[in-house]
C-alpha cells in the first residue's frame, strides 16, 4: 500500500501544468486530492477522471484566489472537515507570472492581482487551514519557490516580489509552528520545467531540454513522507531531492 495511501491533500492551482500533474500523481498512490482552481469546467473534468481511474475520493473547490478572503479560507477549512475529518497536507502551488517589465512601468493592477493569488491567498488558506491539519498524524504546508525568491531579477516584477515574500512567509510559518505543532513546513523550488509559464518567461527556449511536470512527483513525495519528518531544512530544489 502506497505511504500516500487515504492522505487528504490539497493542491491549488490543480487544472493544468505543475498542479495537474501532481494531483494525478498522488491521487495513482491512492491520495483524496482537493482540487482547488477557478476553472470549473477543467475542476470536473479533473475530478471526473480522478474518480473513474483511481477510485479514490477527490473534491472541487472552485474558487478565485484573487478574490480570496478571509470567510472563504474559513469556508474551506470548514467543507474538508466536513468531508474527510482532517487535511494532511496543503500545497500552494498556484502561481501567476504577470508582465515581463522593469518596476518603473509596472502596472498597479497588475501588481495588485500577482500579489493577491502568489502570496496574499497562500498566507489565508495556510492559516486558516491549521486546524484540520492539526487533525493530520503527519502534517505539511508546502509552498512554491523559484529561483528569483533568492536573487531578484530584473523585469520579472511581482512575480520575484511575490516569491521572495513568499520565502519569508514560509521561514516564519515553520519558526511557529514547528515548535508549537507538528505541522511541517517546506519551500520547494521546481526549478527550470515544461509548463505555459515558462514558456511565456523564456518564449526562446526549447521545451524539449526541461524536464517534465511529472518528473516532480518524486520531490513532492519526499516532501509529503515520514523521511522528511526529521529534516531542519525547509527549503529544497529540484537538483537537492535528486
Amino acid at each position: 500500500m502506497s505511504k500516500l495511501s487515504n492522505k487528504n491533500i490539497l493542491i491549488t492551482g490543480s487544472t493544468k501544468g505543475i498542479g495537474k500533474e501532481i494531483s494525478l500523481g498522488i491521487s495513482a498512490k491512492g491520495a483524496n486530492v482537493i482540487l482547488l482552481g477557478r476553472n470549473s469546467e477543467e475542476l470536473e473534468k479533473l475530478y471526473d477522471h480522478i474518480s473513474k481511474e483511481y477510485k479514490t475520493s477527490p473534491m472541487i473547490i472552485e474558487c478565485d484566489l484573487e478574490n480570496l478572503d478571509q470567510n472563504q479560507a474559513n469556508e474551506i477549512n470548514n467543507e474538508i472537515l466536513k468531508a474527510y475529518g482532517n487535511l494532511d497536507a496543503v500545497i500552494n502551488n498556484a502561481s501567476l507570472l504577470g508582465k515581463m517589465s522593469a518596476l518603473s512601468d509596472y502596472e498597479l493592477e497588475t501588481w495588485d492581482r500577482i500579489i493577491k493569488v502568489n502570496l496574499t491567498a497562500s498566507f489565508l488558506l495556510s492559516k486558516s487551514l491549521i486546524p484540520a491539519l492539526l487533525n493530520s498524524d503527519m502534517p505539511r504546508i508546502i509552498f512554491t519557490s523559484s529561483g528569483v525568491a533568492i536573487q531578484g531579477r530584473a523585469f520579472w516584477g511581482a512575480y520575484a516580489i511575490s516569491k521572495a515574500a513568499t520565502k519569508s512567509m514560509a521561514e516564519i510559518f515553520k519558526e511557529e509552528l514547528e515548535g508549537t505543532s507538528n505541522i511541517k513546513v517546506f519551500n520547494f523550488d521546481p526549478g527550470a520545467t515544461r509548463t505555459s509559464m515558462r514558456a511565456f518567461a523564456y518564449p526562446a527556449e526549447d521545451p524539449s531540454t526541461l524536464k517534465k511536470p511529472k518528473d516532480l512527483l518524486k520531490c513532492y513525495e519526499w516532501l509529503l513522507s515520514e523521511e522528511s519528518s526529521s529534516s531542519q531544512e525547509h527549503y529544497f530544489t529540484f537538483d537537492s531531492l535528486n
